[in-house]
């Protein structure tokens, strides 16, 4: 846009000319004068600011306001057709997120596969989510191979949210955990529920699944599934999982990519491919 100069000012004092229709009154014609340059002023405002809205509507604008990056990437879930190419690119502080998420803890009880495994897989996951149970029956035991290959790593993390035995659930796989059986205990658990439901679980139907699953301490088992230490660790999970923006169950870090939501074992073998590949 360009700058247009402002009207001169009529000149002023005892020589100035004086209009005939003014009868002797100069004040007249420089207020008429300056409500023209008033109004062309205004007008010029108005073109301007007209301007600036159209070129916010239709991008072009010169600096547009920048965004808050999310704690963490979020999205549907890739079909079969699509693979882990449906993931939108990432912000570095969404990939930093990914990046930090993976403790490669050889002692960790929740966490299965080679801590030096390439590929580290990290499930946020409920036991009372249907489409959890569905990834753990369907998803699950087709990528066996790629864990006993070396090529991948899965570690666990609660996100007990679903319903209200939700978190107690999760306390039952942490003290199953404590006397490393806690895949068996997932395996139990999600082979008994219907991944078209939501089931609600009791201290006695989880000290079953924790007996169907081998634990052999019974006692500390349901010590531990109630200890205060055991329920701030359930507690603690959950709101680390919100802080870095996981809100949804399943969901899957994979390295330097994600999936969100329940995806069939072919496009989690494509995304784990992808980035061994790397």
């Amino acid at each position: 846009m360009t700058h247009s100069p402002e009207p001169t000012a009529a000149p002023t004092g005892p020589n100035a000319p004086i209009s005939p229709a003014s009868d002797g009154a100069p004040p007249v014609r420089r207020n008429n004068q300056a409500v023209v340059i008033l109004l062309i002023i205004i007008a010029l405002l108005l073109a301007t600011i007209a301007g600036i809205l159209i070129l916010r509507s239709t991008g072009g604008s010169a600096s547009a306001p920048s965004a808050t990056a999310e704690a963490t990437p979020s999205g549907p879930a890739p079909s079969p057709a699509q693979g882990a190419a449906a993931v939108p690119s990432l912000s570095p502080e969404q990939l930093q997120i990914l990046r930090n998420e993976p403790k490669r803890d050889p002692n960790d009880a929740r966490a299965k596969g080679s801590a030096d495994a390439p590929v580290v897989m990290t499930i946020f996951s409920d036991f009372a989510c249907p489409y959890c149970t569905k990834f753990a029956q369907e998803t699950g035991p087709g990528l066996q191979d790629l864990i006993d290959n070396g090529t991948l790593r899965i570690e666990w993390r609660d996100l007990a949210q679903i319903t209200a035995s939700s978190p107690l659930a999760a306390q039952a796989g942490i003290a199953a955990g404590n006397q490393g059986r806690f895949w068996e205990f997932h395996d139990a658990v999600y082979a008994a529920a219907d991944p078209t439901g939501h089931p609600e679980y009791t201290q006695d139907s989880l000290t079953a699944l924790a007996q169907s699953a081998g634990v052999q301490d019974i006692e500390r088992f349901k010590a531990d599934m109630t200890a205060d230490a055991t329920v701030l660790s359930v507690t603690q999970a959950k709101d680390h999982a919100y802080e870095i923006g996981v809100t949804g169950t399943p969901f899957l870090m994979i390295n330097d990519t994600y999936i969100s939501g329940f995806a069939p074992a072919d496009a989690v073998r494509a995304a784990i491919t992808e980035q061994a590949a790397k």
